[in-house]
């Protein structure tokens, strides 16, 4: 399983990077498909933990929610921040969702 958004600014047991080296000025997808999938795929858990904009630190909620399709794990915070900013996501993930753009 590959974890995508765990960002290392929400001090969370995975760490997957900075979101500060996966903001880009264009992303190569389209976010409307892309945050449609993710929100479509079962999920697995929900967690109560304080979640914050990885960017801004404005507080976003009490709580978060993990998916996964199977071959990645993500959470709603990943939703967000994709909705918010331009977030480089990896090509397997882009085409598996048909957002390629």
């Amino acid at each position: 399983m590959e974890y995508i958004g765990f960002f290392s600014e929400l001090n969370l047991s995975r760490d997957t990077g900075s979101i500060l080296s996966l903001i880009v000025f264009e992303v190569n997808y389209d976010k409307e498909k892309m945050i449609d999938y993710l929100r479509s795929r079962k999920y697995t858990a929900r967690c109560l933990r304080k979640i914050i904009d990885c960017v801004t630190g404005d507080y976003i909620s009490s709580n978060y929610v993990v998916y996964d399709d199977g071959e990645f794990c993500w959470c709603d915070f990943l939703i967000y921040h994709i909705n918010k900013y331009d977030i480089m996501l990896p090509d397997r993930l882009i085409d598996k969702a048909g957002a390629r753009i």
